[in-house]
């Protein structure tokens, strides 16, 4: 027969083992959750800072190629003028491809929208290029496209954050993205 003390201590020492197993998988699960946690913040941060980023460039590329269209090619600052345009699109370019880069396949919404916008304005780097001065109307017309596709990009990347459901992340977007916006309206102040 078993002595009933020896019972008793193999009962405790199995408790013991199976809460200490029980805690190292729930430990290890927590750790994964916060990993997987921790890269996705760092991914979306990426990816609403570079969103950001091309829309601050993209602003001043649009500034840059209207102040071009405003002057015609016999001026003396036409030259300045273009290279500064040149510079501005470059850059836009650059960043536009890191928002590719991030927002993955070719037919993703986001990489769609921001193609839309370098679009609208390439028409107007390309009339300078040509020498061409566009009309009043016609900067207009391409800056209401490119409104309307920067629109259409901001709504694109506050859904999607949106959509995921987590409230400090979605705060952060918002006020990374209205901030954005609100920064190239004159009279505003940057917060939401």
């Amino acid at each position: 027969m078993a002595d009933p003390t020896w019972l008793g201590t193999i009962s405790a020492l199995s408790g013991t083992v199976l809460g200490g197993v029980i805690a190292a998988a729930a430990q290890s699960l927590r750790d994964r959750r916060t990993r997987r946690y921790e890269y996705e913040t760092r991914w979306e941060k990426a990816f609403v800072d570079g969103v950001a980023e091309f829309l601050a460039v993209s602003d001043a590329e649009f500034r840059a190629l209207r102040r071009l269209h405003q002057t015609s090619p016999e001026d003396d600052r036409w030259e300045g003028l273009r290279k500064r345009a040149d510079d501005a699109v470059e850059e836009a370019e650059r960043k536009s491809n890191i928002v590719s880069l991030l927002s993955g396949e070719r037919t993703h919404p986001v990489r769609v929208a921001s193609r839309t916008m370098r679009e609208a304005l390439r028409e107007m780097q390309a009339a300078a290029h040509d020498g061409t001065v566009l009309s009043d109307d016609e900067v207009e017309d391409v800056r209401r496209r490119w409104i309307a596709a920067r629109e259409d990009l901001l709504r694109l990347v506050q859904g999607i954050h949106l959509r995921h459901g987590r409230h400090p992340r979605v705060r952060a977007v918002q006020e990374r993205l209205t901030g954005a916006r609100s920064a190239r309206r004159p009279g505003t102040d940057g917060r939401a």
